[in-house]
């Protein structure tokens, strides 16, 4: 119960923050909004280790990753720069202005993002995102499965 009504006022807060912006005249389609990561993959095998608190967001050329700490109830994000390639096959995440967050790994998905990581898209759409890449730590493919959050 404590969990859901933590998701709830998750939601309900980035869909009012979210509802005062706009796309700066620049439409990025389905990538815009808050996206629950679901479920990791390594090689193919689920990652028993990941908890569910993580969640993908972004605005125009701004891509943030949040974890948060239901029990404590705090959370942490690491904002970066994302561009998607002009086929929508591929879509690149630069951490290196990363001045006012968290370093990379430090709370994020430890060992499964660098610094400057490429995404293959395997799937997007108005409800879903499947997204893999490469763990610069140990070359196995990581595949990510997110829903979008209304």
């Amino acid at each position: 119960m404590k969990r859901s009504v933590t998701h709830i006022a998750l939601v309900l807060t980035t869909l009012l923050a979210l509802s005062s912006c706009s796309h700066n005249n620049g439409d990025i389609g389905y990538w815009f909004g808050l996206w629950h990561l679901d479920a990791i993959e390594v090689d193919g095998v689920p990652d028993d280790g990941y908890d569910g608190n993580y969640y993908f967001m972004f605005q125009g050329k701004i891509f943030c990753i949040r974890w948060i700490n239901e029990q404590q109830h705090e959370y942490i994000e690491s904002f970066a720069k994302w561009q998607e390639s002009d086929d929508g096959k591929t879509m690149t995440v630069n951490f290196i202005d990363n001045r006012f967050t968290p370093q990379v790994g430090e709370y994020l998905p430890a060992n499964y993002l660098s610094t400057v990581t490429h995404f293959n898209v395997v799937t997007l759409n108005a409800d879903d995102m499947v997204l893999t890449t490469t763990a610069p730590s140990s070359g196995a493919t990581v595949t990510y499965h997110l829903t979008r959050l209304r």
